[in-house]
């Protein structure tokens, strides 16, 4: 199991080396008391005490549990949410969360008196605790969905006194614990409802969901030990913290910060910032705000207030990390993922701020991130030889330009595959050239967008919008993916995913008609688009003449004049294809830079359109102009050794292991590798283009050829609109001249996931 393994391997590490697990010094529970609401009389019942297992990665999860408690609770009742996390006196090695057996000591920290309950961290409450901690409990030491399931708990500290008392729980491992109480006969039955597992959630029965899969918690807690993927219960995490952003809800604020917190401002040198972060914020501040010096000493549980005053207070703001090496400050080591994701959530809270985050490594490796709004400036598009990477990209950044009001330009990259990888080995990176004052760039395709990684390296202010199956691994900041679903690749939250390539929709024709006017005068035209061999297809001659003889026969039985028009792959087809044609039948051979190609012709006059199955771009080209399309099918190759392993790869990926209580098991062994493989790009999915011509006649876009047309042809929905709203809500580049028309999401930096 890799989160376990890598947890072991972790723990025999010096603790100075690894910021995932910090020391176990803390004593006791912190205690966060949510009190009777204002105006409200308070209730005689007795407090409702919820004892939280959490740790540093999951300080996002944290919040929302604790929202959730809030949102439910009872306003004339008392809350006590105790946090346990880096508890002294257990042995932690080996457990597969950070808080793993602290569950069994809750009746000692409770002073062996009262109820408590007890909830994991990746949980929300649908209803008021305060209705499971009142539940009866017939004299049961411990109410929990079954015996062998302790994730939530309803508790009798008294009666459980004998079986996890304050030392054994320390000793002992989870199995033989819950094995104790069930042999004392301690355990009673809970509710389905108060325990409800990822999928097992019904919006009538469930009173609590469990987001007990690893791989598919929302918030993404360790993307360095898992592969995230998505949740069928995605949309109620989101709902939730979307809900907690509205309300600005805090848990710890500068009013009650937490009991570490006195201790570390003492130790503040610069007074400046001290005077910053009092407990009323100053009137003003310097503009912009560049702080240093600050984060590596704030306990966890403050960040994420200190940076809500930090980027309210400025709309200019720049703050310095760097990891310390020393063994006595192991507590305040964090990871770099920890500070995107509060810098990120502080940036949802406050989105007209613009923010840098200097990070330095302990080993001395500095990285820059940018966020909030893009500063004014060009987009730029990079452009190289492939047709329908360039024009998706030209789509994207033209529409972009639009409404954004910002000038577009274009680069052209000079050299090829294998050039690039020279310069890269020669350690010269043949680079376009590009303005100081570009803050967008855009591309599609393998080469294009590899360019502009390397571009946002040397510029890390610039934000990139890539396209294209080999667009490369997902990025938590900067960058925004937009691909295909038929891509078969892992969801992320900057990962925007589409039916078909996006293009500009549909181009009247320019240019010379002359030659096709026979064609274009007849009462009735039918064209057909020719893609031809790719890497995953192959059309032979035989295949070509088959099409081109099918096409003039149906042309000749409605009376319509035929249009074959062949592109850069079918130049080596296009004798096959004049062979199977009729003497009145038209075909254009291909050009490159031709202005007769009559492609635009063929796409706005046409009234029956055949493209062939292979080529996205086309097929995308045909969904753009309104009218309905037939498709004809092209037989993949044979798989080879390498996209045999592909397909496999992508199986074992997503191949869910269930264990005994019907949970699936976070991801182990093969699953694991596969999936990491292709979240990093080392492998990438097979097409599955059957799957996109299905997807295209469910919607009622397309039909296979030699069936009939459905009726009621639609043009396609502009995913090109949709998709760059969303690009730009991730992004934060604003968009003052978008169409009333399009809907914007009111969360402008909400990084929602998108399903694949």
């Amino acid at each position: 199991m890799p989160l376990l393994i890598q947890r072991i391997a972790r723990g025999l590490r010096p603790a100075a080396f690894h910021p995932g697990r910090p020391p176990a010094d803390r004593r006791t529970p912190e205690r966060i008391v949510l009190g009777v609401r204002d105006g409200v009389r308070p209730s005689s019942r007795p407090p409702v005490r919820i004892y939280l297992g959490t740790e540093r990665g999951q300080f996002r999860a944290e919040r929302i549990f604790l929202w959730s408690v809030d949102k439910h609770r009872d306003p004339s009742r008392i809350y006590e949410i105790y946090l346990m996390r880096d508890l002294a006196g257990f042995r932690r090695r080996f457990w597969l969360t950070g808080f793993t057996n602290y569950r069994f000591a809750i009746p000692d920290f409770a002073g062996f008196s009262g109820r408590a309950i007890y909830n994991d961290t990746d949980q929300i409450y649908l209803k008021d605790p305060a209705l499971l901690f009142d539940t009866p409990m017939e004299g049961a030491g411990f109410l929990s969905i079954n015996d062998r399931d302790t994730s939530v708990m309803l508790i009798d500290c008294a009666r459980m006194r004998e079986v996890w008392n304050a030392h054994d729980v320390r000793r002992l491992g989870r199995k033989a614990l819950e094995a104790r109480a069930r042999q004392a006969e301690l355990w009673g039955p809970l509710d389905g409802g108060w325990n409800a597992r990822d999928s097992e959630y019904h919006p009538e029965r469930s009173h609590l969901v469990h987001f007990t899969t690893l791989h598919t918690q929302p918030w993404r807690p360790f993307p360095e030990e898992l592969v995230y993927f998505d949740n069928p219960t995605d949309p109620l995490w989101q709902d939730l913290e979307a809900e907690a952003d509205r309300h600005r809800f805090l848990p710890v604020s500068a009013a009650r910060p937490s009991p570490a917190w006195g201790e570390a401002s003492a130790g503040l040198a610069d007074r400046s910032l001290r005077a910053l972060l009092g407990p009323q914020p100053p009137a003003s501040a310097p503009e912009p705000l560049d702080v240093r010096d600050l984060l590596e000493a704030v306990p966890d549980q403050d960040v994420a207030w200190i940076l809500d005053r930090l980027f309210g207070l400025t709309a200019e703001l720049t703050i310095h990390i760097r990891e310390p090496r020393r063994h006595g400050q192991t507590r305040t080591r964090r990871s770099l993922w920890f500070w995107q994701q509060h810098f990120m959530a502080a940036g949802k809270l406050h989105p007209d701020t613009r923010w840098q985050l200097v990070y330095r490594h302990p080993w001395g490796r500095r990285e820059i991130f940018h966020g909030g709004p893009v500063e004014a400036g060009a987009i730029v598009v990079l452009t190289h030889r492939k047709p329908g990477h360039a024009n998706q990209s030209r789509a994207l950044g033209q529409r972009l330009a639009q409404w954004s009001g910002r000038p577009m330009r274009e680069g052209i990259i000079g050299c090829s595959e294998a050039g690039f990888f020279l310069g890269r080995w020669l350690g010269r990176t043949p680079l376009p050239r590009i303005s100081p004052d570009t803050r967008i760039l855009v591309a599609g395709g393998w080469l294009a967008t590899r360019v502009a990684r390397q571009l946002q390296q040397r510029m890390p202010h610039l934000r990139l919008v890539l396209s294209g199956r080999k667009a490369g691994p997902a990025e938590a900041l900067g960058t925004v993916l937009v691909q295909c679903r038929h891509f078969g690749l892992p969801p992320h939250p900057n990962r925007l995913t589409t039916l078909l390539p996006l293009n500009a929709g549909h181009v009247p024709a320019a240019g010379p008609v002359e030659r096709w006017q026979e064609w274009l005068q007849a009462p009735r035209q039918i064209a057909v688009l020719v893609g031809g061999s790719s890497r995953s297809h192959r059309m032979t001659g035989e295949d070509a003449r088959a099409l081109a003889g099918k096409a003039s026969q149906l042309a000749d039985q409605q009376g319509a004049a035929l249009l074959v028009v062949g592109s850069r792959r079918s130049t080596e087809l296009d004798n096959a294809l004049v062979q199977a044609l009729a003497p009145q039948d038209h075909c254009y051979r291909w050009k490159s830079g031709d202005p007769d190609n009559p492609y635009a012709l063929a796409l706005e006059h046409a009234d029956e359109l055949i493209v062939t199955g292979e080529s996205e771009s086309m097929l995308a080209d045909a969904a753009s102009r309104g009218r309905g399309f037939l498709i004809w099918p092209v037989a993949e190759r044979k798989a080879g050794p390498w996209q045999r392993l592909a397909r496999e790869v992508a199986l074992r990926a997503v191949r869910p292991r269930f264990n005994r209580r019907g949970s699936i098991r976070p991801q182990q062994g093969q699953t694991y590798l596969c999936a990491r493989a292709l979240e990093r790009g080392w492998i990438l999915p097979p097409r599955d283009m059957p799957a996109l011509h299905r997807e295209l006649q469910q919607a009622g876009l397309a039909a296979p050829f030699g069936e009939p047309a459905p009726e009621g042809f639609r043009a396609a929905p502009d995913e090109l609109d949709l998709t760059l709203v969303q690009a730009a809500q991730r992004l934060g580049i604003a968009l003052p001249h978008q169409p009333l028309s399009t809907p914007i999401d009111s969360q402008a930096h909400e990084l929602s996931t998108t399903p694949t």
